[in-house]
């Protein structure tokens, strides 16, 4: 599935508040500019508002940021999991396993009281 550019995502959010505008000439404009802009991405609606697959990545940019938020909680973490959390960045890449394991973690501890 291709998705949309976060800049397109971004402009997209934008136009598609001012649908709500009281000029009907603005929301006329917005209404012909989100068109466009679907159809510049080569997408369809169905595309854009698909579900987006679940895919387990850290929290933060990068997995040696999610180890760093974890390390400053280690009391929510497991005796192992402190020493994952640890030893994980001094590898060059992590595996698939790894990142799964980061991503569970991290959504148990750095997630907990969100709603």
């Amino acid at each position: 599935m291709t998705a949309l550019p976060a800049a397109s995502r971004s402009k997209l959010a934008k136009l598609l508040g001012m649908l709500g505008s009281d000029h009907g000439g603005e929301r006329d404009a917005a209404a012909l500019a989100v068109a466009r802009l679907v159809k510049a991405a080569g997408l369809t609606w169905a595309q854009i508002l698909a579900p987006v697959p679940v895919k387990r990545e850290p929290l933060f940019s990068t997995w040696r940021a999610t180890c760093a938020e974890l390390a400053k909680r280690p009391g929510d973490l497991r005796a192992w999991e402190r020493k994952f959390v640890a030893d994980l960045p001094a590898f060059p890449r992590i595996s698939t396993k790894q990142r799964y394991i980061l991503g569970e973690i991290a959504e148990r501890v750095l997630t907990r009281g969100r709603t």
